[in-house]
C-alpha cells in the first residue's frame, strides 16, 4: 500500500471515531422526520408498503395522515441492508448517514486532487473528516447528508471522465435527486454550472456530451414534475408559495404613509422577492457559517452555540480564494458557482427556512476551499518552516475542533434534548415499567402518532413482520394503541384508579397532581404521570440533573434507577 493510501485510510479512520462515538446517546433521541424515515424503512423491509402517515415520493402506496410525513423516494430504501445486516436499532438506522458522511471526506480528497494536486487534497480530507455539518448529520438520519454524498460523486465523475462517459454520472445524480425533497431544486444548477467549470476548466474539451446531459435531466424532472403533481406528495409544491404575502403587504400598507406611490413599492410580487432574497443571503451569513448556526428554525438541526464550519476556516477560506485567483481562477468560478447554487432551496421553499439541512452541498464545498487555503499557507514559506507553520495551524485546528467535541457531546444532549423529544423516549421508559407492574397505561398526547412512533421504537415492538402488518392497519385507522397501552389526542373528563396515565401539559387538561416527566435542561414539566405504580417506593429529586452519557442508555435502566434520573415528585 502506498504512502497515499495509507494516509487517506488513516483520515478515513479518523474520520469514523467522532461519528460513531456515543451514537445511542448523542443526539439523546430522535427527532420528527428521523422517525418517520426509520420506522418507513423497517415498515418497507417487512410489509413493502409505507407506514401509514408517510408518503416518499412519486414512489410507493400512502395511506393513513400524510401530515409532516412527506418524504424523498429512496432515502428509506437506503436502511433496509443494515437492518438486514446488523438488525433494526436506532445505531444501525444511523449507519447509512455515517457511511454517506465519510464519504463525501473521500470525494472531498479526490475532488481536490482533479481539481489542484494531491498535497491540497490530503488538506480536503483531513477538514472534511474533522468539519462539524458532515459530523453532525452523519449522526441523524436526515436525509441532507445522503443526497450530498450522491451530488458529489455525480460532480466528480463528470469531471474526472471524457466525452460520453461523463453519463456514468447520471444515476448518482439522480439518487441524491431522489433522496431528499429539498435537494431536487439543485440538480439542474448543479449540472449547468460543470458546463461554465468544464468550459473554463477545459477550454478545448466538447461541451455536447455535458449539454446532452442537462437536456436529458431537464426532461427527467418536467415528468417527475408531471407525476409528483398527480402524487399525494404534490402538496409539496405548495412550499413553493408564501400564503401569508397578501397579510403581509396589507399589514404594511397600513402602517405606511400615502406618498403617491405606495402600490409600486409594496405589493405581492415585491414581498415575495424580498421573502427569498432574505432566506438566500441568510445562507451566507458569516455568524450563521462561523460562529453559532443560527438562526435556525428547528432545534434538532443545528448544533448547540456552534456553526457548522469552524471561526479559522473563515481565515483560510480566504487564503483559499487568493490561491485560487492566483493560480486556478477558473476553478475558483466553477467552486463559486456552486456555493451560490446551494441558496437556491432556501429562494425556491418558503414554507420554512432551514439553513444547516437544505443547502446540502454548500459546507463541503466551503470545506475544501478552507482546504485549499491551509494548503497554500504552507507553501509560503521555506521547506524549514513549512512543518513548524503547517503544525501550527493544526494545532489551532484541532483546538476548534475540541471546543466542537465539547459543545456536541458535552451541551448539545442537554440543550437540544426537547427537540429531540427526549422526553418522549422517557415516556416510552416508563410506559413499559408501568406494564411490568401490570398496569393499563393510557398517553394523553399532543402528538400521539408521534409518541406512539417512538414507544415502538425504543421499546422494539415494531421488529417482526406479522407485527408491523397488524401495527400498520391500526395506523392507517389513527388507531395507536398495543398491549396494555393506548395513545390518545384528547384530555379525558375523569381518570380511573386502576389506570396509569401520562398527561401532556400542552394539551392543558385539567390539573391533578402526579409525577413529572420534565426536560433535562430546566426541569420544565412537559408531562404528569397520574396513578404511578412504578416510582411511588423510590425517594426522587425536585429537578433532573444529568451529567453523564451513560445516564442516557435509559432502556436497560431498572425502575428505581430510572426514577432517581428521569422522574420528578412535586408533590412533597
Amino acid at each position: 500500500m502506498n504512502k497515499e493510501r495509507v494516509i487517506l485510510l488513516f483520515i478515513v479512520v479518523l474520520s469514523l471515531i467522532p461519528r460513531l462515538l456515543s451514537l445511542s446517546t448523542t443526539p439523546p433521541s430522535i427527532a420528527n422526520d428521523e422517525i418517520n424515515i426509520v420506522m418507513n424503512s423497517k415498515s418497507l423491509m417487512a410489509t413493502g408498503a409505507n407506514i401509514p402517515g408517510v408518503v416518499t415520493g412519486v414512489i410507493g402506496s400512502s395511506s393513513g395522515d400524510l401530515s409532516g410525513g412527506i418524504h424523498s423516494e429512496l432515502s428509506s430504501y437506503f436502511l433496509i441492508p443494515f437492518y438486514i445486516i446488523f438488525g433494526f436499532s436506532w445505531v444501525t438506522a444511523k449507519l447509512p448517514f455515517v457511511f454517506a458522511s465519510v464519504g463525501i471526506v473521500i470525494l472531498s480528497y479526490l475532488l481536490v486532487k482533479k481539481l489542484i494536486n494531491r498535497d491540497a487534497a490530503v488538506f480536503a480530507a483531513l477538514l472534511s473528516a474533522l468539519n462539524p455539518w458532515s459530523i453532525f448529520f452523519a449522526r441523524t438520519a436526515y436525509e441532507s447528508v445522503l443526497s450530498c454524498f450522491f451530488y458529489m460523486l455525480g460532480i466528480y465523475l463528470i469531471l474526472s471522465k471524457k466525452g460520453w462517459k461523463i453519463f456514468y454520472a447520471v444515476p448518482f445524480l439522480l439518487i441524491g435527486f431522489l433522496s431528499y425533497f429539498s435537494a431536487k431544486t439543485l440538480l439542474l444548477p448543479i449540472t449547468l454550472s460543470l458546463i461554465v467549470g468544464i468550459k473554463l476548466m477545459k477550454p478545448k474539451i466538447s461541451l455536447r456530451p455535458i449539454i446532452f446531459m442537462n437536456i436529458f435531466l431537464a426532461v427527467f424532472i418536467f415528468f417527475y414534475g408531471f407525476l409528483l403533481n398527480l402524487s399525494p406528495a404534490g402538496v409539496r409544491f405548495k412550499e413553493l408559495n408564501n400564503n401569508k404575502i397578501s397579510v403581509i403587504v396589507d399589514k404594511n400598507r397600513k402602517e405606511s404613509l400615502d406618498i403617491g406611490f405606495n402600490n409600486l413599492f409594496e405589493n405581492k410580487v415585491v414581498e415575495d422577492f424580498r421573502i427569498r432574497a432574505f432566506a438566500s443571503l441568510g445562507t451566507f451569513s458569516p455568524t450563521l457559517i462561523f460562529l453559532n448556526g443560527q438562526p435556525e428554525s428547528i432545534p434538532s438541526l443545528s448544533i448547540t452555540d456552534h456553526g457548522p464550519l469552524y471561526l479559522i476556516d473563515l481565515l483560510l477560506i480566504f487564503f483559499g480564494i487568493v490561491f485560487l485567483t492566483r493560480n486556478y481562477l477558473s476553478v475558483l468560478y466553477f467552486l463559486s458557482l456552486l456555493t451560490t447554487v446551494a441558496a437556491i432551496p432556501n429562494f425556491s421553499n418558503l414554507s420554512g427556512t432551514t439553513y444547516m439541512i437544505r443547502t446540502v452541498i454548500l459546507f463541503p464545498i466551503l470545506t475544501i476551499i478552507s482546504s485549499i487555503g491551509l494548503y497554500y499557507l504552507t507553501t509560503l514559506f521555506s521547506k524549514k518552516m513549512r512543518r513548524f507553520i503547517l503544525l501550527f495551524f493544526l494545532a489551532i485546528y484541532f483546538l476548534f475542533f475540541g471546543n466542537f467535541l465539547y459543545q456536541y457531546f458535552g451541551r448539545l444532549s442537554v440543550a437540544r434534548s426537547e427537540g429531540f423529544f427526549l422526553h418522549e423516549r422517557v415516556a416510552s421508559k416508563y410506559i413499559n415499567l408501568a406494564m411490568i407492574k401490570n398496569r393499563d397505561v393510557v398517553v394523553l398526547s399532543s402528538d400521539p402518532k408521534f409518541l406512539f412512533y417512538r414507544y415502538l421504537f425504543f421499546s422494539n415492538l415494531y421488529k417482526n413482520p406479522n407485527d408491523v402488518g397488524i401495527i400498520n392497519s391500526k395506523l392507517a385507522s389513527n388507531i395507536y394503541n398495543i398491549n396494555n397501552l393506548t395513545v390518545l389526542g384528547n384530555c379525558l373528563e375523569t381518570y380511573e384508579a386502576n389506570k396509569t396515565y401520562i398527561i401532556d401539559t400542552k394539551l392543558r387538561c385539567k390539573e391533578i397532581n402526579g409525577l413529572k416527566i420534565s426536560t433535562i435542561l430546566d426541569s420544565n414539566d412537559l408531562y404528569t404521570i397520574v396513578n404511578d405504580r412504578v416510582c411511588e417506593r423510590v425517594p426522587m429529586q425536585d429537578y433532573l440533573f444529568i451529567k453523564n452519557t451513560d445516564d442516557l442508555q435509559i432502556e436497560p435502566l431498572l425502575a428505581e434507577d430510572f426514577c432517581k434520573k428521569f422522574i420528578i415528585n412535586r408533590n412533597r
